[in-house]
């Protein structure tokens, strides 16, 4: 499943259109993670990530490594030069012109939301995410999984039971919907049980019906949502399309009181600048 093991990462070659958080990236994934390694996919420069896949490459050392077509490497996300250093794929200090041409001119929506349970016997989780299936596509999720495609009908309940059967780890999974993909992380903390939820949509949506529901049914600690340029089908290209700019964000009462924030007793939807002052307004908002 890795073909290259090195000092610091595992590197898996990948020569396909689309490549996809498979069940062998996902095994890739867990073994580097256990090894203390990161994992670096390499790809021609025509192949696009899945959102889940994207979304998995974000620890110390993972990366996208596009084989550029004028020589050398570069990485996917942020087009930075790469060079072998004998230990992993690192930056050599340029940028790639290849990763300079232009992108998809769509839209995506990602929004991020994380709530709190008490743990107890018949606690289902799970439903976070088919509340956000049902506002952001319209319809319950279809399937899920640990891998992709998410190809197990979708149950609460054995989702339920396999996160049960894997506490105290922690859980991964991807779900997906009508025009919604995204991922679940479950996990057992001092004080219950945690679950962030990610989740894509290739259009333009309104997110405060969602928050509306997630805060009047979990103990919501927060949503951030973002707009992210792109393709429609939430994959990525190695190009540059555009910053993602924040759409808004809302910070449930107990993280309220932990931030220091004016504690109101509700998750209020604050909608943020379009562009670089969006995110500031967002740092200002957690600093209290």
């Amino acid at each position: 499943m890795i073909d290259v093991m090195a000092e610091r990462v595992g590197v898996v070659m990948q020569n396909r259109p689309v490549v996809a958080l498979s069940s062998w990236t996902a095994e890739a994934i867990r073994v580097c993670a256990e090894a203390g390694k990161g994992l670096q996919v390499v790809t021609p420069a025509h192949s696009r990530l899945t959102l889940p896949l994207r979304l998995a490459l974000t620890g110390p050392e993972c990366r996208w490594v596009v084989t550029d077509p004028a020589g050398g490497y570069y990485d996917g996300f942020n087009g930075a030069s790469l060079a072998w250093d004998g230990g992993a794929f690192s930056p050599d200090g340029g940028t790639a012109e290849a990763f300079k041409e232009a992108g998809a001119d769509g839209t995506q929506i990602v929004v991020d939301a994380t709530v709190r349970h008490t743990a107890y016997d018949t606690l289902s989780v799970g439903v976070v995410a088919q509340v956000m299936c049902e506002e952001l596509g319209g319809a319950p999720p279809e399937g899920w999984g640990t891998s992709e495609p998410a190809g197990i009908a979708w149950d609460v309940e054995r989702l339920t039971e396999l996160c049960r059967d894997r506490a105290p780890q922690p859980t991964w999974l991807v779900f997906v919907g009508e025009g919604v993909v995204g991922t679940m992380t479950v996990r057992r903390t001092t004080s219950g049980v945690q679950e962030t939820v990610t989740a894509g949509v290739g259009r333009e949506v309104d997110v405060r019906g969602l928050v509306e529901r997630l805060d009047a049914g979990f103990s919501l600690v927060s949503v951030v949502a973002q707009k992210v340029p792109g393709r429609a089908d939430l994959t990525v290209e190695p190009r540059w399309s555009g910053p993602p700019v924040p759409v808004g964000m809302a910070v449930g009462p107990e993280a309220q009181a932990e931030a220091g924030m004016p504690v109101t007793g509700r998750a209020d939807w604050v909608e943020l600048s379009a562009g670089p002052e969006g995110w500031a307004e967002f740092a200002r908002i957690l600093r209290g």
